[in-house]
């Protein structure tokens, strides 16, 4: 893929002009790049240890061979001092119209933030404009995803905000007692050598669902592809965060299947919560009640005080409800007040109402 070239252009900063280039970071700028992206969205976690989360992450198959890129602005005269940054990280779409269903290439686009010191001057505007012409150029992407707390913002550079729902499972106080699931079919967690065959099945299953959708002329459907490479990104991700937050020690558990059902859930492990990724199959609420006391014994296991479920199905509130009856879970299911999935088409192409498949946790960055 061709390399994003910098540009140069000036800005009116605090005490003046500024002469800046936006374009990918240089090696010598991922650690300031790493500086930015801690001050902002984790203060608590040294940048130096986020240096070596990225490093960690750098030889997984969805980021290898420029599949994670790091975008800054930073000054002309000397381009170790970032104003801001972002960065991208590809993922599949599988894309169904009035015409065809088809795979498509996309990105994620993530940490986008600013240095205190020059926020309010339009500078992540800028990046995220220079990073959407690569998008539609050099990069040739049908389409963006990213996740925020001001999707105003972004729907003012052509992402579009997609309504998204989440749910909270808060610990009862003690332990679970095998009693607590009379009623409920077995399960058992899943290894990671299970993980490709499983999502190989995962990705069938959403081709069929595609192939028998009714579209209109006016809709676009879409899915991120919840493939091998796109749900073990997210769990190599936290596999790291566990070594240095919680003194955790491989091999982790990511996830638990009920194979009388054929149904299965992922999970990761975040800064303050264990989060479900992706719910797969057909379970009744019963199967996926037993499913989710695994993911609550998990995430107690490792002193998270909660769970948490994007998107969650008809079926996932009824499974939630009962284990809230059963064994006291607190269960809180609201409009996400941030994280707020949005998605922006080539050009900026707006002509079509999009459906979003899928907007469960796997597909972020």
């Amino acid at each position: 893929m061709t390399q994003s070239l910098p540009t140069t252009t000036t800005v009116k900063g605090p005490n003046g002009l500024l002469n800046v280039v936006l374009g990918e970071a240089t090696p010598e700028q991922r650690f300031p790049w790493c500086e930015i992206v801690t001050a902002a969205f984790a203060p608590s976690f040294p940048a130096s240890a986020f240096e070596g989360h990225e490093e960690y992450l750098s030889q997984h198959p969805l980021t290898i061979n420029q599949g994670t890129r790091f975008w800054c602005v930073s000054l002309a005269e000397d381009p170790k001092v970032l104003l801001a940054v972002a960065k991208t990280v590809r993922r599949r779409f599988l894309v169904r119209d009035s015409e065809s269903v088809r795979e498509e290439d996309g990105y994620c686009v993530g940490y986008v933030g600013t240095h205190p010191d020059y926020r309010r001057l339009g500078l992540a505007s800028l990046l995220i404009k220079h990073i959407a012409g690569w998008l539609d150029g050099p990069a040739d992407a049908a389409a963006s995803m990213l996740y925020t707390s001001v999707g105003d913002f972004y729907v003012s550079q052509g992402w579009e905000m997609i309504p998204s729902m989440v749910s909270n499972l808060t610990h009862p106080s003690g332990e679970f007692q095998p009693g607590d699931r009379a009623g409920l079919p077995g399960t058992r967690l899943i290894t990671d050598e299970e993980i490709p065959a499983l999502s190989v099945r995962d990705v069938a299953d959403l081709k069929e669902s595609f192939d028998k959708l009714a579209v209109e002329p006016d809709e676009v459907h879409a899915a991120v592809l919840p493939s091998a490479e796109m749900v073990t990104w997210l769990h190599q991700w936290g596999d790291y965060l566990n070594n240095k937050l919680r003194g955790g020690e491989a091999p982790y558990a990511h996830g638990a299947i009920c194979e009388a059902a054929d149904t299965w859930i992922y999970w990761h492990y975040g800064f303050k919560h264990l989060a479900i990724d992706r719910v797969a199959g057909r379970g009744s609420p019963e199967v996926l009640a037993a499913l989710l006391l695994d993911a609550l014994e998990e995430a107690r296991r490792w002193k998270f005080p909660k769970v948490v479920i994007w998107e969650p199905s008809p079926e996932l509130i009824r499974a939630m409800n009962l284990i809230s009856n059963k064994v006291g879970v607190e269960v809180e299911t609201m409009t996400r007040p941030n994280s707020i999935t949005s998605l922006r088409w080539r050009n900026s192409d707006k002509t079509k109402k999009t459906i979003l498949h899928l907007n469960e946790t796997y597909a972020s960055c």
